[in-house]
């Protein structure tokens, strides 16, 4: 099973995929995407963003080449919007490589990760912001929902909102800006926010998404609030959880699946 997290730059999903993969889920196996690659011997000391990407594309990429006939739909799509949009050829090239990456890994985790609960924070509904915010395209309901026809769509989605203020402050105050706010001010940030926001609120209203969606409010809390916020969602999904499943089978189903060439 698949759940994703989506939401602002800066409203905490990674805080909450990493708290409740230290939590755990009873009666579940749970591990983050990228772990289903980077829990592999060889692998266990990357932890550069981009060196993460490298290993999850390559990784991934049996996976994608084999759902290619499934998502040939979708990849159109995503390519006509970034090649209509993006401001240059790397960005479109860029872009293209992330949705491609995202698709892939989603892919990988159908196969190899059946017995287990998957928890992505940067899957296939996040590149929603990558095809409409990231490249100033002009999008609207029909738009947003076209895209969610066509994209792979995790078995549940977590939204985690928090106020733009409060987005806008933990941007500028990074150490690692994200590249899309690296050399701009606040006021860009705050309308790249309001519009990452105009977009999900639209996305989770769509027919494939709706039935599917938690969501979370992650204002500015402390590391006991976080953890709290954690538990919260991990109950608020319980019962869209598959039956317990005996903790060392489980494990043991995926550790054996992971063994397998990539």
């Amino acid at each position: 099973m698949i759940v994703e997290f989506i939401g602002c730059a800066g409203a905490g999903k990674t805080t909450l995929r990493n708290l409740i993969c230290e939590q755990g889920i009873r009666g579940h196996k749970v591990i983050a995407m990228p772990d289903l690659l980077l829990q592999r011997p060889v692998l266990r000391s990357v932890a550069h963003p981009t060196a993460v990407n490298v290993v999850q594309e390559l990784g991934s990429l049996p996976f994608l080449l084999g759902a290619l006939p499934d998502e040939r739909s979708f990849l159109a799509f995503a390519r006509c919007t970034l090649w209509g949009h993006a401001a240059s050829r790397f960005d479109r090239l860029n872009g293209m490589r992330g949705v491609l990456r995202k698709v892939g890994m989603f892919h990988l985790a159908r196969r190899r990760a059946r017995d287990a609960i998957v928890l992505s924070d940067e899957g296939t509904l996040l590149s929603s912001y990558n095809l409409f915010v990231a490249t100033k395209a002009d999008f609207g309901e029909a738009d947003v929902a076209r895209f969610a026809d066509l994209a792979p769509v995790p078995d549940l989605v977590v939204y985690v909102r928090a106020p733009v203020e409060s987005l806008v402050e933990r941007a500028m105050s990074r150490p690692d800006p994200r590249r899309q706010h690296v050399g701009v001010g606040a006021a860009e940030i705050e309308a790249d926010a309001r519009r990452t926001v105009e977009l999900f609120d639209l996305l989770v209203q769509t027919v494939p998404v709706a039935s599917r969606v938690t969501i979370v409010e992650s204002s500015d809390l402390d590391d006991v609030g976080r953890i709290r916020l954690a538990s919260e969602v991990v109950n608020r999904l319980l019962p869209s959880l598959p039956p317990e499943r005996p903790s060392v089978g489980a494990a043991a189903t995926l550790d054996s699946s992971l063994e397998e060439k990539v």
